[in-house]
Parts: structure tokens; C-alpha cells; sequence
């Protein structure tokens, strides 16, 4: 074995395989902002980076792209895939359907302990954002991911990953909208009293709001930095 890898970022050879673990390294760099939409995605590079052969790396590299997060040119090489306002508006069709029906069938299917952790995610991000602990929504207490298990529909959780994995893209670009927090706290607010109180009409409206606004900010961030060069 060589002497390469011995810096944080080498992979460990347990469990998955190395393509697997590649993936989520690379995967995990793109979404963090680590490696900005735009940026080239040198193969060989990061294979010494992870200590791997470059094999599992072109393999991650596919899986990525299929995603929506890498794009592969021809002669070319990869880069990490930059969105326009279309595409932006485009996935949030499908998000916003989808995260409506999650919130309908969380207010139809959400047990009373979970109704409890809604509340106690909702609270603990007030206290966050009324105190400006945080420059912007707290993401670690986001309600969206309970909301959608709230669901019981693999299939929704599903695609929503996918949808919301790529919309990252943007959120990796500048952060969240500072503003924006305080707006977005209200909104979570009458989702879950919604959800509370069982009425899956009154979830699925506030969710259609709260995903107005959530594409309004977001495109927002596309006209805050430039565009990278393709």
C-alpha cells in the first residue's frame, strides 16, 4: 500500500465500498459549498486526496451526475453543476408538490409524540432566531425532514431527497437570506399548528405559502453572486 492518505480527508476500507465512499465525500463537499457550483472536479486530485484509485472516483463521479449535482463534459472532465432561475423554478414545482402532500399526510398520520418533537423543533428555532443566534434559519432544526417521515410515504421521502439535494446547489452558492429567518419561522408556526390539529387543508395551504416564499429567497441568492464560467 502506498503512503498516501494519511490526512483527514483518506477514506477508511471498512463497510462500503470505496465507490460508495467517494460518493459521499465528494457529495458531501458539493453541498457544504466546499466545492462551489461551477468548480472543476479534478479526478485525479481527488483520488489522492481520499487515497483511492481513480476507478471508484469516475464511478462517484456518474453516480453524482445522475443525481444533478456533477456535470460531465465531453473532453472536458467534470464540474459541479450550476442552476439558472429555470431550474431553480422548475424543481420547486416538483418540491412544492411534494412537500404539500408530505404536510397533508403528516396532519393525517403524525403520531402525538411527534406532533410533541414538531413543537419542540419550533421552539427551540425561535428562541435561536429571536435571540440572533443564527445568521439565518437554524438548518439542523429545520421541521421539513419530520414533517416528511411524518408522512409515511417512502416514495415522497424519497424524491424529495432528490429534489432537495439539488436545490442545495443554490444554498451552497451565498447561504440563506438573513431575513429570511424570521418569515420562515412564522410559516413553520402555522404548518405544524395545522398539522396539530389534524386539518390536512390547512397544512397543505400554509406549506403552498411557505414554499412561495422559500422560491422568492431562493432565487434571491442566484442574483447575489455572479454567475461561474461553464
Amino acid at each position: 500500500m502506498s503512503g498516501r492518505g494519511h490526512g483527514p480527508d483518506a477514506i477508511t476500507r471498512v463497510g462500503h465500498t470505496l465507490s460508495d465512499k467517494a460518493e459521499a465525500a465528494i457529495r458531501a463537499q458539493i453541498v457544504s459549498g466546499e466545492r462551489p457550483p461551477g468548480s472543476r472536479l479534478n479526478e485525479v486530485e481527488i483520488a489522492a486526496e481520499l487515497d483511492v484509485s481513480r476507478g471508484p472516483v469516475r464511478e462517484a463521479m456518474q453516480r453524482l451526475a445522475r443525481d444533478g449535482l456533477v456535470r460531465i463534459e465531453s473532453h472536458r472532465g467534470a464540474f459541479v453543476r450550476s442552476l439558472d432561475a429555470g431550474e431553480v423554478r422548475a424543481l420547486f414545482e416538483v418540491r412544492a408538490s411534494l412537500e404539500c402532500q408530505a404536510a397533508a399526510l403528516a396532519a393525517e398520520r403524525a403520531g402525538a409524540d411527534e406532533v410533541t418533537t414538531l413543537r419542540a423543533l419550533l421552539a427551540n428555532s425561535r428562541g435561536e432566531v429571536e435571540r440572533d443566534l443564527v445568521p439565518h434559519y437554524p438548518e439542523r432544526l429545520d421541521l421539513h425532514e419530520l414533517i416528511v417521515r411524518c408522512s409515511r410515504n417512502i416514495a415522497l421521502t424519497r424524491y424529495l431527497q432528490l429534489v432537495n439535494q439539488e436545490l442545495k446547489l443554490v444554498r451552497a452558492r451565498s447561504g440563506f437570506l438573513s431575513a429570511r429567518a424570521p418569515e420562515a419561522l412564522h410559516e413553520h408556526e402555522r404548518i405544524v399548528e395545522a398539522i396539530a390539529v389534524r386539518d390536512p387543508d390547512a397544512a397543505a395551504a400554509a406549506m403552498t405559502i411557505h414554499m412561495e416564499s422559500a422560491l422568492h429567497s431562493t432565487l434571491g441568492l442566484l442574483h447575489e453572486t455572479p454567475e461561474n464560467d461553464r
